[in-house]
């Protein structure tokens, strides 16, 4: 098994500025994924229609929220290995996250329309 270089002073504070804007990031669209699925959720009863995209936005609500745990964890540990090992999952769940949202986005715009 081969030995890992040491994570320099450097690059463990640049991994926590990373995580701090994430965590921003992160809790701003949890918000707005509920605010979304409230609307969707409304639009679907005034309509008497059942949507997928009030289902996948709580899951994607679900994934900010994982994100922001993620984040918090990643903050208060002392390793820099684990630090930079959450950065690397937190930066792929909130990519795929913010790409579901894109999605999600373009389903509702076109179930409206």
């Amino acid at each position: 098994m081969p030995l890992r270089e040491p994570i320099s002073a450097e690059d463990a504070a640049r991994h926590e500025r990373i995580l701090e804007r994430l965590l921003s990031a992160a809790t701003s669209m949890t918000g707005i994924c509920v605010g979304l699925l409230g609307a969707v959720n409304a639009f679907a009863r005034s309509q008497n229609t059942e949507t997928f995209a009030d289902d996948v936005l709580a899951m994607n609500a679900m994934l900010f929220l994982v994100c922001c745990y993620l984040i918090v964890w990643g903050l208060r540990s002392n390793s820099r290995q684990l630090t930079a090992r959450l950065l690397r999952i937190v930066e792929y769940t909130f990519l795929g996250a913010m790409s579901l949202l894109v999605l999600i986005g373009f389903f509702v715009v076109y179930s409206v329309l």
